[in-house]
């Protein structure tokens, strides 16, 4: 029989999942970063649900265990249960249990015909989180993220005919609704019936920097008997959130009250905001089960956690007062945007550079060549101008009378060039067999003797859009490399420049190390991600940006981006990178730091790009 003391178990109830998040609180736990997605996960989960029969499954608490560790069986806290792991590789059994690599797996025991579940992770390397004091964060509205438990092939606990991944997902859209109705924004870890792993659960949260974390669970026992509320902190500033979450939800329930309790439990843990983690209530227990059905019951619950949230906010976050203008520059597609830029940017220009509006490569290597030349980037069709024609209608009243063409006759017709000269216009066309031979035409034709070099990815494009702009202003031409092998046309290239100075873009995850390890003075420039990049590269070239007027553009639509780069090389801006529906950290962090410098922001494409809301968040007006 089980020693220790049972949470989140439905003893031999036909539970799929009881709650993943639940972690051993003994000394072998350590703080992790969680490695696998949920797509793989869930795919090991089914296996399991498949090989053994969902009702013959119990779910139990997850662990946590860094690379080297091992636990003793006695750990495990059952009696005469044979335990064999899922993947070997990651976790190996003798007479304890090794963590052997990195990754995410589960331990399975057999006890009597049923079958216990232990989501294990295996991590390398601790999370450094922050000890939190009252702060002032860079928006001008809250940012909350809620985390209704389990969901898709994880149901968490069942009793009384309750399933608490539904329970707990009608509890958060409400809280949500109410929320937004305060002015909160909110980001949901998942919205309907889906699976999230723990870890991205966490990890979603960490990306946007929410003022606090919920995460939302019914609760369940062997005994019938057990009720009440309680409410979970791990971390020192996560206990007056947790106070404040249960105090609220006592006094508007009457439910017995349990208390606010540390445990360490993974997605409490593993966030860097404020967090608790909130058991509305047991449905092993009939009575509490009535309750948790009943519409006026969730109610209360719901305005409890609504009211615990803004009173911790106001009490603990101050607002940035700060407010940033911002102007829309878009068309009704990506080329018409690209005409927009051009309008906003030039009054005329006898120069323009044409770039494939469907592969990005090409446009991503000419920002140096467009500033050269004092000119924009246009995006066309793989058409000729007669099926473009407010193109040509743009380069002749911006009184343009030569252009460059980036790019071969597959992504850009010839007759394009015919179409041109008919018009008055001359052309050069600058391409390659390949995108790499391509940017090496380009930079040939920048012709830089700066001794500089920026080395971005070819398949990854939103690491070079950070630099671009900055490549332009300092005329260092911007070449395309592999991730893991240099073409021989670029490291020919590079071997006939007199070069001093490398900026590689990106991490390792990127562009490998042994690609770039022969180049001279190299510089790393990358963040954990594309957004954390984007400011990597502003803090480093702050000095040349002498524009108070940035341009913002999605971080995964990256057309719009290409064509702001000219504009913003040519008028020593930058190009700052969002996500198209919550804020980026990064991105805040760059506005906010220089918010008094700032007096205007382009935001590039429309609503359904970046959205008002995400505006808002970064202080940001109409």
């Amino acid at each position: 029989m089980r020693k220790g003391k049972i949470k989140k178990i439905v003893a031999m109830a036909l539970v799929c999942a009881s709650i993943f998040g639940f972690i051993l609180p003994a000394s072998k736990v350590n703080g992790a970063v969680i490695y696998g997605n949920s797509q793989q996960v869930e795919e090991k989960l089914k296996n399991i649900v498949s090989e053994y029969g969902s009702e013959n499954l119990i779910f139990e608490n997850g662990i946590i265990l860094e690379v080297g560790d091992s636990i003793n069986f006695e750990e495990l806290e059952y009696d005469n249960v044979t335990w064999h792991s899922v993947d070997e590789e990651i976790l190996t059994i003798s007479d304890k249990i090794v963590a052997k690599s990195k990754g995410t797996t589960f331990l399975i025991g057999n006890m009597n015909n049923k079958y216990i579940i232990r989501e294990v992770y295996v991590h390398q390397e601790e999370m450094q989180v922050s000890l939190f004091n009252k702060k002032t964060v860079a928006r001008n509205q809250y940012l909350v993220y809620l985390d209704p438990g389990h969901g898709g092939y994880d149901p968490g606990a069942r009793g009384n005919g309750i399933v608490e991944k539904e329970l707990v997902l009608n509890l958060g859209n409400r809280i949500k609704a109410k929320l937004e109705e305060k002015g909160i924004q909110v980001v949901m870890s998942r919205t309907s019936d889906d699976y999230v792993s723990l870890k991205d659960r966490s990890s979603g949260a960490n990306s946007i920097n929410p003022d606090l974390f919920i995460s939302i669970h019914g609760n369940s026992a062997l005994s019938s008997a057990a009720k009440g509320i309680e409410t979970f902190y791990y971390k020192s500033m996560d206990k007056p959130l947790a106070q404040e979450l249960q105090n609220k939800l006592i006094s508007n329930t009457g439910a017995v009250n349990r208390g606010a309790k540390y445990e360490n439990f993974h997605v409490i843990r593993e966030t860097k905001m404020p967090a608790s983690l909130v058991e509305v209530g047991f449905l092993s227990n009939s009575s509490e089960a009535n309750n948790l059905k009943n519409y006026e019951y969730q109610e209360k619950i719901v305005n409890a956690i609504v009211d615990g949230a803004v009173k911790y906010l106001n009490e603990n976050i101050n607002l940035s007062e700060y407010s940033i203008p911002y102007n829309r520059l878009f068309g009704a597609n990506r080329y018409e945007t690209s005409y927009r830029v051009f309008e906003q940017g030039w009054d005329s220009s006898k120069t323009a550079i044409l770039a494939s509006g469907l592969d990005y490569a090409d446009a991503l290597t000419a920002t140096p060549l467009a500033k050269k030349h004092n000119a924009p980037i246009l995006l066309v069709k793989n058409s000729g101008l007669s099926g473009q024609g407010e193109l040509l209608n743009v380069l002749k009243a911006k009184g343009v009378k030569n252009v460059f063409i980036v790019g071969g006759n597959s992504i850009i017709p010839s007759s394009i060039e015919g179409e041109l000269s008919n018009a008055g216009i001359s052309s050069k066309r600058l391409a390659g067999a390949n995108r790499y031979e391509t940017s090496v035409e380009i930079a040939k034709e920048v012709s830089s003797d700066t001794g500089e070099i920026a080395l971005v990815s070819g398949m990854d494009f939103a690491d070079g859009l950070s630099i671009s702009a900055i490549a332009g202003q300092r005329n260092m031409p911007i070449l395309l490399t592999k991730k893991a092998e240099m073409p021989k046309v670029i490291s020919d290239y590079i071997n006939t420049l007199k070069v001093n100075k490398t900026y590689v873009v990106g991490l390792n995850s990127a562009i490998n190390d042994h690609v770039v390890n022969n180049l001279p003075n190299t510089e790393r420039l990358g963040g954990s991600d594309r957004y954390e990049t984007n400011k990597v590269i502003f803090d480093k070239f702050r000095e040349n940006i002498k524009s108070d007027k940035l341009f913002l553009a999605s971080g995964l639509n990256f057309p719009d981006a290409l064509s702001s780069s000219a504009s913003a090389a040519k008028g020593g801006s930058f190009v700052l990178l969002s996500k198209p529906k919550a804020p980026s950290s990064a991105t805040g962090r760059i506005i906010a730091e220089n918010s008094q410098l700032i007096k205007n922001i382009y935001v590039l494409g429309s609503e359904i790009v970046i959205d008002d809301n995400t505006l808002s968040a970064y202080g940001l007006t109409k």
